[in-house]
């Protein structure tokens, strides 16, 4: 009756740990920029989907509401075509007027005017991945045509 293991038999344990890790961890390196990414382009995508609504009940009150999360038209007018002017009052809240959340401490806008959020804010590194928000990449509110859109140089 044998009462441990043998040499051979954890050596192989070990190797096979070994291999097990290696091909693991490199899946695991690029989690924290592959989620701050997902993040930012969650936010996007809801940013356009506010536009939208703004617009659509802008067409469906023929011009004449009040809109967005201050709830104020005269402090934050819509354009001819009825979308926001700006989408928040200042660097600190750069989204405020559109989503309620108005801390929004992961995204800023610069003097440029652009948009940048966790992966474009330095928060990831440039893969140059096609449609993937990071590293030198940046956001553009169009307010004549109510477009939130990536801009990747």
């Amino acid at each position: 009756m044998r009462a441990a293991f043998s040499l051979v038999e954890l050596i192989f344990v070990i190797v096979i740990i070994g291999v097990l890790s290696a091909v693991a961890i490199p899946r695991f390196a690029n989690l924290t920029d592959n989620a701050k990414i997902a993040s930012e382009l969650a936010t996007a995508s809801s940013i356009q989907s506010a536009l939208d609504a703004i617009h659509g009940e802008w067409i469906a009150n023929t011009c004449n509401f009040d809109w967005g999360n201050a709830q104020n038209t005269a402090a934050n007018p819509l354009n001819a075509s009825g979308y926001p002017t700006a989408l928040g009052p200042d660097a600190a809240h750069p989204l405020g007027y559109i989503l309620r959340n108005t801390d929004n401490g992961d995204w800023v806008v610069g003097p440029d005017g652009f948009y940048r959020g966790p992966a474009t804010n330095g928060g990831a590194r440039d893969r140059n991945i096609a449609h993937k928000p990071e590293g030198n990449d940046y956001w553009v509110y169009n307010a004549a045509a109510g477009t939130f859109t990536l801009v990747e140089p």
